[in-house]
């Protein structure tokens, strides 16, 4: 089974990442001097090359799955985006034909 953890808050991550075993493989071709500022790096942490790679790699991927869950508005979309979703309006025409067609459908899916 696919864990989704890493769609989750930091700590239901670490508690999932706790209970795994190493069992998944991950290769890479790069190049000779990015492999040797790799190695050098994890010897500086004091941590074999597998587990550095495998820790920058996650950090990367957990920073990006973040960053992506947040959309930053500036001041100005801001205001329109409040004073759009504060504007009354009923549903358009296309709204109209797209709720009577999942009303139709749902019809179908009791019957």
């Amino acid at each position: 089974m696919v864990s989704t953890a890493f769609l989750m808050d930091a700590e239901t991550v670490v508690k999932e990442l706790s209970q795994e075993k190493r069992s998944e493989r991950m290769e890479q071709r790069v190049k000779p001097t990015m492999k040797q500022a790799i190695e050098f790096a994890a010897a500086m942490s004091g941590t074999d090359t597998s587990e550095f790679v495998s820790a920058a790699a996650f950090q990367a991927a957990m920073d990006k799955i973040t960053g992506m869950r947040y959309t930053r508005l500036s001041g100005e979309d801001a205001t329109r985006f409040f004073a759009a979703l504060e504007r009354k309006r009923g549903p358009n025409e296309a709204m109209r034909e797209l709720m009577a067609g999942y009303d139709e459908s749902m019809d179908e899916d009791g019957d």
